[in-house]
């Protein structure tokens, strides 16, 4: 079978989105009608609805649903389980359809039917029409996925919602039923939604959102890769003879000897041993069963089945050849003996069962449908809703059962979230006289289900079996695990699952991925083995030595292919840097080699795969990877007796703010860096060395304390106030010097112990060296401060070599650098430089004479002073010509003119209107249709000069210094400068000018807006989260510290003048005030309005502000 083509599943993508929605709001209305969350039945409800109700309730509540006050009961986790079984109940029943497979369930001889001919059975069958009548068929095929005495099937949908749902399934296509992969991308479409809102979120995940965040779709290649060179190594093992192995030319060679019919092996890698001999890469699996009745597999985050049903199709082969079985006979011993799987997500399980199922019986010359074995996939996160009392009264009289649910009560209580991270003992009673397995205990709850008296107990029996089959593959012992771990990050755990893995899994707590590659370790037999997709980070990051060690020191690490990022085709970027690895239950010797790949610099999925089919298989001694940098594992590292970076240098780490919108900002939102700020220190741009001198953080230790939240840290104590070189250490690196001050996290720096030796460690950092050395440490995009050191630095080749380059004094022509001299003739941006001296702007250079800069630099801070003059006075420029100044344009050429002195001519003019984007224009039209646009870019969309105008080419323009534009300052713009031009027009009109009526119109709209903003009634106000409902601003008062991203909101949101969202503006900066990551403490102002979320969006009235100041004075 193909893989699903990408058009068609983005038509399934959408179809099963489209699926949830209404399927949830039929779950909801059908619910509401019934009355099921209210505190007590409808009275025009018969009898029979009822008893529905009193049904469903139960069940919801055995869900997770909860009653409030004892009564009214929540439903939103019976709505997601009535609108998942439905869909998928139908779902299902077409793939059954489209595969010959959908049985009229005639007791002797079931047939075949169509969809055709379950609308013509319908009316006879008493179903409302053949879309229900199919998917009851479907549902008496598959009783292990569908509880046929579930009350959500007694539940009708309403029509007009079920007729929807008919219709999605209907319309999808017919190869979208026969393609490979379309059950496992149906979870995925199913859970995008919810994963997407519990991403934005940002809570911490716990058992109601861990099944979607977590959920991955396994790349094809990934699985057979695992399973070729685990499962398909060990097959190679005992097909091939030595001969085949003393006498092969090739890999393929063996390959194709190896291969059967629907086991081709295609990713199976052989390597050469010394003596000449081939054998497979990740070994041969000596210590598995010989016979394969006797080996069992486990997949304990099966999903949809992915990797349970690929490894069906290479075991049924292997035991109808090894075994001599029939088809038939090796897929019922295979489901039966082989496969087990668990998954925490009941939804999943449902999944990979129907997967299993039809895979079993589309199976060539096995029979086609019939009635299976038992399918060995439990559900792990089941949860347990009752009291104990509850609980153990489905034991009765039963010892054993009473010991056995007791046991179950205990470890699984938190099974929702914990799921197969629960280590359940092998047996239960040890050394007591009621002794048991785990077992033998389905038997028993069996029983205890026929016998349950009411539908609360029905409930928990269902529950308490369930448990007991999860628990029997959780205390098992397995050959060959295989999965694809779930990713989520230690910081993201709620406090159950952070509580857990801090206790028991310390080694690996950091990642929920790497705590389930040390948990599959307990559900190894010995000389078991693992096979993983997983991240990489494991293998290097500093934090993981310990489990390094571990694993180093106890487990053969077999084979480690580290395919890097961009290895989902669903998944671009950094997002999963992804490892796939089979490791081995067993002790290393000390000469025991383990194998792999290295990719992570192949681009592209293709070329991935066929790197893994073909490159050259990389080798290393385990026991020299004790010898590396935090025992980090690489093929790349050698000891090459160099010495390491930290033997003449130390390292710091960067510091975080703790809420970046509130206390960092850039230095050109202030007229001054004064008291209460401090440079900060951000990544370099690779162009420019001196760059990444743009942030200044807010630090007064009263309003403005970074040190009171949550996040925040202040690190790198051991360099400050040092020279040394700042790497911003994302991605590809980039450096700048490093002149003692505060830095950001996304930065590291190194000091050289000896001052001396500053220019010889820049050297070696740029030359590339640096960065291939440390590569083959750490894989990761952003790399930990603490690796830079431990990088091989060879003293003798690098210390005492000669270098010219000057890197202890700044210097910078980039007017967004705080080094900037300030002069606009030595710029990279001289019209910009030139407009912000025109309106009053000094750069931080120009203000601080104790600031470290070249020589050089300083001459020019010098220079600046004979442009003073040029400076306006309050802050107010306007473009065209208003109350007897002259016009922005004429004011801005003097400038320019005195800047550059004798090299000032028409053709720099025109030079400079070029390198702006404005070749063959006026300085004057470059004003008013180029500057502010570029001054935000310029500026990183924090404009300090604010372009002001009234919608028309040739009517009125302002442009403001914002560090000026206070009340009294607005109303200046509004009734002198805005009045002076409104007169102008009026005159105008009476002399019979042309447009001077037009012009009139947009300067009168134009001031009732400004007076609008300086009126500051909501919802043109100021919103500051940070600050009190009694500090809030009223009216145009804003507080330079609190920025311009909040303080450009009324100038954006009164109605447009010219561009959308740009208010009065002359475009619109890239601002937005949408919700800030992270959570506030709980002495935040508007901690308790708004849950701890950081909400900028949100508006105060006049009166509001007014009596709260009244009752704080």
């Amino acid at each position: 079978m193909q893989p699903l083509d990408k058009t068609l599943r983005n038509r399934l993508e959408r179809t099963i989105k489209d699926a949830r929605d209404i399927a949830e709001d039929a779950a909801r209305a059908a619910l509401e009608q019934l009355g099921v969350g209210e505190a007590a039945p409808f009275a025009h409800l018969s009898e029979q609805d009822r008893e529905l109700r009193r049904k469903l309730r139960v069940h919801g509540r055995q869900l997770g649903d909860s009653l409030n006050g004892g009564k009214i009961q929540t439903m939103d986790r019976l709505i997601e389980e009535v609108a998942y079984e439905h869909w998928h109940r139908m779902l299902f029943a077409r793939f059954l359809a489209e595969n010959n497979l959908l049985m009229y369930p005639d007791p002797d001889d079931p047939v075949a039917v169509t969809l055709e001919e379950c609308e013509d059975l319908a009316a006879d069958e008493g179903a409302a029409n053949g879309w229900e009548l199919a998917a009851r068929f479907a549902a008496r095929m598959l009783p292990q996925i569908f509880r046929l005495d579930s009350p959500v099937f007694q539940l009708g949908l309403p029509p007009e919602h079920q007729q929807k749902l008919e219709r999605l399934v209907a319309d999808l296509e017919l190869p979208v039923f026969t393609a490979s992969d379309s059950l496992g991308w149906v979870y995925q479409f199913w859970q995008a939604k919810k994963k997407d809102e519990v991403n934005a979120s940002e809570v911490k995940i716990g058992a109601r959102e861990l099944p979607a965040v977590t959920q991955l779709f396994t790349e094809p290649y990934m699985v057979s890769f695992l399973l070729d060179n685990s499962l398909g190594a060990w097959w190679a093992a005992r097909r091939l003879t030595e001969a085949d192995l003393q006498n092969a030319s090739s890999e393929q060679e063996l390959r194709e000897k190896a291969a059967i019919p629907g086991a081709p092996l295609d990713y199976l890698r052989f390597v050469q041993q010394e003596d000449g001999t081939w054998t497979p890469a990740a070994g041969t699996f000596h210590g598995w069963p010989e016979q394969l009745a006797d080996l069992k597999t486990l997949d304990p985050c099966c999903g949809s089945g992915h990797f349970l049903v690929a490894a069906f199709l290479m075991l049924v082969p292997m035991r109808m050849e090894r075994d001599g079985l029939s088809a038939r006979e090796a897929v019922d011993a295979v489901l039966r003996e082989n496969i087990h799987g668990l998954e925490l997500d009941q939804r999943c399980v449902e999944l990979a069962a129907f997967a299993l199922a039809l895979t079993a019986w589309k199976y060539p010359s096995a029979g086609g449908y019939r009635v299976l074995p038992e399918l060995n996939v439990a559900c792990s996160g089941l949860s347990i809703s009752a009291k104990k009392e509850e609980w153990l009264a489905l034991a009765g009289d039963n010892t054993n059962l009473r010991i056995a649910l007791e046991e179950l009560y205990k470890q699984f209580k938190d099974a929702p979230v914990l799921g197969c991270l629960i280590n359940p003992e092998a047996s239960l009673g040890k050394r007591s006289l009621f002794e048991l397995k785990w077992e033998e205990v389905g038997p028993l709850l069996t029983k205890a289900l026929k016998n349950a008296s009411d539908d609360e107990s029905n409930e928990l029996a269902v529950v308490a079996k369930g448990l007991s089959n999860a628990a029997s593959y959780l205390a098992g012992k397995f050959s060959l695990v295989f999965t694809n771990v779930p990713y989520l990050k230690g910081g993201y755990h709620s406090d159950i699952l952070k509580s857990f893995c801090e206790s028991r899994y310390p080694r690996s707590k950091y990642d929920l991925a790497t705590v389930f590659i040390e948990r599959c370790q307990d559900l190894l037999s010995s000389n078991g083995s693992l096979a993983v997709v997983t991240q990489q980070y494991w293998l290097f990051l500093k934090y993981y030595a310990g489990l390094r060690e571990y694993f180093v020191r106890n487990k053969q690490l077999g084979l480690i292919a580290r395919l890097g990022p961009g290895a989902f085709e669903t998944i671009s970027g950094e997002v999963v840097n992804v490892c796939l690895q089979i490791t081995h239950n067993a002790k290393p010797s000390t000469l025991y080699r383990h194998t792999g790949f290295e990719l992570d610099s192949v681009k592209g999925i293709e070329q991935k795969i066929s790197h893994l089919t073909s490159s050259e298989v990389l080798f290393s001694q385990q026991s020299n990877q004790k010898k590396n940098p935090d025992c980090r594992i690489s093929f790349e590292l050698t000891d090459d007796g160099v010495g390491l970076l930290s033997e003449v240098a130390d390292f710091g780490k960067g510091s975080v703010s703790g809420d970046g919108p509130h206390y960092l900002r850039k230095f050109w939102e202030f007229s001054t860096v004064d008291n209460g700020k401090k440079y900060w220190l951000n990544s370099p741009q690779e162009s420019d060395i001196w760059s990444g001198r743009d942030n200044i953080i807010l630090w007064d230790g009263d309003q403005h304390n970074p040190e009171s939240e949550l996040g925040f840290a202040l690190r790198g104590h051991r360099v400050f106030n040092k020279h040394g070189i700042a790497i911003g250490k994302a991605g590809k690196l980039r450096f700048t010097p490093y002149t003692g001050e505060l830095f950001d996290d996304n930065l590291a720096v190194i000091c050289p112990y000896d001052n001396s030796n500053l220019e010889a460690l820049w050297d070696f950092c740029t030359s590339g060296e640096f960065e291939a050395n440390l590569r083959k440490l750490d894989k990761k995009m952003s790399v930990t401060a603490g690796t830079f050191t431990k990088v091989s630095f060879d003293q003798d080749t690098w210390l005492g070599a000669p270098s010219d380059i000057n890197i202890r004094k700044p210097w910078s022509i980039d007017p967004a650098q705080w080094v900037f001299h300030g002069h606009p003739s030595n710029s990279n941006e001289t019209l910009q430089v030139a407009v912000a001296r025109l309106l009053g702007y000094r750069w931080p250079a120009e203000l601080d004479a104790s600031m470290e800069l070249a020589d050089e630099q300083r001459e020019w801070v010098k220079r600046c002073e004979a442009l003073a003059s040029f400076a306006d006075d309050d802050g107010i420029v306007c473009i065209p010509p208003v109350r007897g100044e002259a016009s922005a344009s004429d004011r801005l050429l003097n400038l320019l003119a005195a800047a550059y002195g004798d090299a000032w001519s028409n053709d720099t003019l025109t030079a400079l209107l070029k390198s702006a984007d404005h070749a063959g224009k006026t300085l004057e039209t470059w004003l008013r249709e180029k500057f502010f646009t570029q001054h935000c870019k310029l500026f990183q969309h924090r404009p300090f000069i604010w372009h002001i105008w009234d919608g028309l080419r040739d009517g009125f323009a302002a442009l403001v210094n914002y560090h000026q534009l206070d009340a009294k300052l607005l109303e200046t713009l509004i009734y002198t400068y805005l009045g002076d031009w409104i007169s102008r027009q009026k005159q105008d009109i009476a002399s019979g000018v042309d447009g001077a009526q037009e012009r009139l119109a947009a300067a009168e709209a134009l001031k009732k807006k400004l007076e609008l903003i300086l009126e500051g009634e909501a919802p043109y106000d100021i919103f500051v989260r940070w600050k009190p409902l009694e500090k809030q601003p009223i009216g145009w008062d804003p507080d330079l510290n609190d920025g311009v991203r909040l303080n450009i909101r009324p100038f954006l949101t009164v109605p447009d003048v010219g561009k959308k969202d740009a208010g009065v503006l002359r475009d619109k900066p890239n601002i937005n005030w949408n919700k800030d990551r992270g959570k506030d403490v709980e002495s935040a102002p508007w901690y308790h309005v708004f849950d701890g979320d950081r909400i900028n969006d949100h508006h105060l009235t006049l009166a509001e502000k007014r009596a709260a100041r009244e009752a704080a004075e």
